[in-house]
């Protein structure tokens, strides 16, 4: 099955000048963990999701989250995000996006996103971003298809 038959056209993006707070309130809002960050011509140019935010502003948090400091630290991560809040997403984006194009398989898809350890990879057409699948959507898929087949 081609990914531009499984995958989600209804897609959340960001600008590069899109504020960590605003960020922040649409991951929450959509119920997602990251984003595409596009230019002005839909074309993708980073990805961000709630780790890299994470790690940029606090690196040691995902380190300790196991040890007996872990309230300290959130406390930290608490007043760091806050001083952090209006920095644009380009400062924290990861520019070297995994993207598929919409005639490529889920299999492929399925492949890069447990290979790369992704949630969300892009769907692109002529580098424009036109969708988004995840994991949970080849599933559903796959599913579906045994459904049928059964």
């Amino acid at each position: 099955m081609k990914i531009k038959d499984l995958m989600i056209r209804d897609i959340t993006s960001v600008l590069p000048d899109c504020n960590l707070e605003n960020l922040i309130k649409i991951l929450s809002r959509h119920r997602i963990t990251g984003v595409p960050v596009v230019n002005q011509q839909q074309e993708v140019v980073g990805f961000i999701s709630q780790h890299d935010i994470i790690k940029a502003i606090l690196p040691n948090y995902l380190e300790i989250i196991d040890s007996c400091s872990l309230l300290t630290e959130f406390i930290q991560l608490s007043k760091r995000l806050k001083d952090y809040s209006h920095h644009k997403v380009e400062e924290f984006m990861n520019t070297k996006v995994i993207t598929i194009k919409e005639e490529d398989n889920e299999v492929i898809a399925a492949d890069l996103l447990i290979r790369n350890k992704i949630q969300r990879l892009p769907v692109v057409r002529q580098n424009k971003l036109v969708g988004v699948v995840t994991l949970t959507d080849i599933c559903r898929i796959l599913l579906e298809s045994n459904e049928k087949n059964s």
